[in-house]
């Protein structure tokens, strides 16, 4: 079967969700389902010229081969995750993962092709083979280990964002208080759990957990009181907090793991060709530019990994 043939002349299923930025604070949209593709955009908002990079031939040759002939990288994306990734207002994914991935297909000599879709179906899909990796501020765990190459450009943790009023500056702050959560994601699948432990162990009431599809929703949620604290990763966090203008502040960063992009185990050197390229950008400086541009440099590492997360 050719690479991706059975979606070649298709759009695929998406979910489109905006969190629109207005002059005295934020305006939310709930999502909703429509077959989309996302069409590039030369101008949209970007921290990086990829013009200005030059192919690296070792990373490029690591390329599998349908990846190379195809010239293009097949992204799934969540854009409802600034500043990680998120639409501008002419629907095109903007964000400092978009910029750090944009950068290393020009460093591989491809073009990207970003598909929009809900945060929980993008790693299925990787699985599948639709997407050739994934975007959405994924942590490296052991877990998504066992079925995922994860390639680690970022060290974020997770962090609470409550009101003004009613700030959590302690994990066990959030014991017995309703926390909202992105579905499929970390936070929900593992780190909630885990708190619900010593929440009991120090005899603190349970947290009630609140999923939400997008971190729109989740954020929109917090706004309007029917959450008392949401978490999700620490720039997300900072960035939702930064925009309420006062409204939320934000916990300490706690669980600070390696972050970035999953792909398929079974794509032979793809991970290592990603890897090469990504560390090539933060040799020549572009990867500290687009983190710097975005307000996220306090999550940058030194050297780019692959599954090299022990937790």
């Amino acid at each position: 079967m050719t690479r991706f043939a059975q979606f070649s002349h298709r759009t695929r299923p998406v979910t489109a969700s905006a969190a629109v930025v207005v002059a005295a604070g934020l305006v939310f949209g709930l999502a909703a389902c429509a077959p989309q593709a996302v069409e590039p955009t030369a101008d949209r908002q970007s921290g990086v010229d990829v013009t200005e990079l030059t192919v690296d031939t070792s990373a490029a040759a690591l390329l599998p081969k349908d990846v190379a002939e195809a010239g293009t990288l097949v992204v799934g994306v969540d854009p409802t995750y600034a500043p990680n990734e998120f639409k501008d207002p002419n629907g095109a994914p903007i964000g400092w993962e978009i910029d750090l991935i944009d950068a290393a297909a020009a460093k591989l000599g491809l073009t990207t092709d970003y598909r929009v879709a809900k945060f929980d179906n993008i790693v299925p899909s990787i699985l599948g083979e639709k997407y050739d990796l994934g975007l959405g501020g994924y942590y490296d765990t052991k877990k998504r280990q066992e079925t995922l190459d994860m390639i680690d450009f970022f060290a974020a943790g997770n962090q609470f964002a409550a009101p003004a009023d009613a700030p959590i500056t302690d994990e066990l702050d959030a014991c017995g208080l309703k926390v909202g959560a992105q579905n499929g994601g970390s936070a929900a699948l593992e780190y909630l759990p885990a708190l619900q432990d010593r929440c009991a162990d120090a005899g603190e009431g349970a947290i009630e957990v609140l999923g939400y599809e997008t971190q729109d929703e989740q954020t929109a949620a917090l706004k309007l009181g029917r959450i008392e604290a949401m978490v999700s990763d620490s720039p997300v966090t900072s960035y939702a907090v930064k925009l309420s203008e006062g409204e939320f502040v934000a916990s300490p960063v706690f669980d600070q793991v390696l972050s970035g992009a999953p792909v398929n185990k079974d794509r032979g050197e793809f991970a290592e060709a990603m890897r090469s390229a990504i560390q090539g950008l933060l040799e020549d400086g572009t990867y500290s530019e687009i983190l710097e541009y975005w307000g996220v440099e306090a999550g940058a590492i030194d050297e780019i990994t692959i599954n090299a997360s022990e937790q």
